[in-house]
């Protein structure tokens, strides 16, 4: 009967997903290990490890991480940004560090947050990106206003990068060491032939290519904008299909893009595509191809076997569960048709007042 209860709770699993902008966290370490985040599966997210050889591990499940960072000696950096909002530092082969957990987004958010190479976190939460240094102090990093923005990237040259979808029809905006605020883009949103989705059609992944040019994923357009001198833009990079990229990694002078898609019943994938500095594409894995492998300090025991039961009281038990399971699944996609419509309705609000920036004409 657990097993039967388990087939319905991922048989109907789809139902109660909603559809949301993915993970865009994905790093490259000396080894050619490709860490990244997913907030698709095993409950609430993953964070995985894929090894050169294919070969790909399970670091952190049920944990809602949209972004990873790596530093110089190694280390993994990604936090949980629902509820108890946690960053964490997986050595490489260590015991895991907890660096910040709370529930009070004011004291840090992971929602939108990563590791900067000087060691400092750095989140963004009110309109504002904050900084906490290694003896836990907070301090606004600038005085720079966003309207909306998503994601943060630092360089080692200690600037960040964030992008604004509300300011000049997508921007990017760089905060130097001393705080200075810079505009270094606009205009980074595609024409589209439809309504612009604020919550899909995002400005996503960030990083600093083998040649310091900056680069960001924009999913309306599906691509990847490379930033040139004078606030120039170039696609480096368009997804095939219904692909979009989320985020994208340099080593070596190839590129790692994280990919995913819109299926019937929300997100799918990851996938990861490399393209090598000589403009060679090739896919290295997309999700449901590779059998992962758990890495996780414990695992469950395997349950125990089912004593015999005599055939008339194990039908009854049997017909109430059914029962039971039926009511609950029905309450739920109930639920859920009111929660959509909510959704909508605040979708359809949002989409009206974003239609004001992106007026093309």
């Amino acid at each position: 009967m657990k097993k039967l209860f388990l087939f319905l709770l991922l048989a109907f699993a789809p139902c109660f997903h909603s559809i949301a902008h993915p993970a865009w966290g994905i790093v490259v370490d000396k080894h050619k290990n490709i860490y990244f985040a997913d907030i698709v599966h095993n409950g609430r997210g993953s964070v995985w490890k894929l090894n050169p050889d294919g070969k790909l591990e399970l670091l952190l499940g049920d944990f809602h991480a949209h972004n990873v960072s790596i530093d110089k000696e190694g280390n993994l950096y990604t936090a949980h940004g629902e509820g108890n909002h946690t960053m964490l530092r997986l050595p490489p082969n260590g015991k895991i560090d907890t660096l910040i957990s709370t529930t009070d987004i004011k004291a840090f958010f992971g929602g939108n947050c990563t590791y900067s190479p000087n060691g400092e976190i750095l989140f963004s939460i009110h309109n504002r990106i904050w900084a906490i240094d290694k003896e836990g102090n907070k301090r606004q990093a600038s005085e720079h206003i966003f309207k909306w923005t998503q994601t943060i990237y630092a360089d080692e040259e200690g600037n960040i990068y964030a992008p604004d979808i509300k300011i000049g029809k997508g921007s990017l905006v760089k905060i130097d060491s001393n705080g200075k605020s810079y505009t270094i883009a606009t205009n980074l949103y595609s024409k589209l032939d439809r309504p612009i989705n604020p919550h899909q059609d995002v400005l996503l992944g960030i990083t600093k290519g083998c040649d310091d040019h900056i680069y960001i994923a924009e999913t309306a357009g599906q691509r990847i904008i490379k930033i040139l001198e004078d606030g120039q833009t170039e696609t480096f990079y368009k997804s095939d299909g219904d692909w979009f990229p989320c985020g994208i990694d340099f080593f070596a002078g190839d590129a790692y893009i994280l990919e995913s898609r819109f299926g019937k019943n929300g997100l799918v994938g990851p996938r990861i595509t490399l393209i090598t500095e000589q403009g060679k594409k090739s896919i290295l894995f997309e999700y449901g191809k590779t059998q992962p492998v758990s890495n996780t300090e414990t695992e469950e025991q395997a349950p125990e076997s089912p004593k015999e039961e005599k055939g008339p009281t194990l039908l009854f038990v049997f017909s109430l569960f059914i029962a039971f399971a039926i009511s609950a699944i029905v309450a739920s996609i109930s639920q859920q048709k009111w929660k959509e419509k909510k959704e909508q309705e605040e979708l359809e609000k949002d989409r009206k007042e974003t239609a004001k920036w992106f007026d093309y004409d």
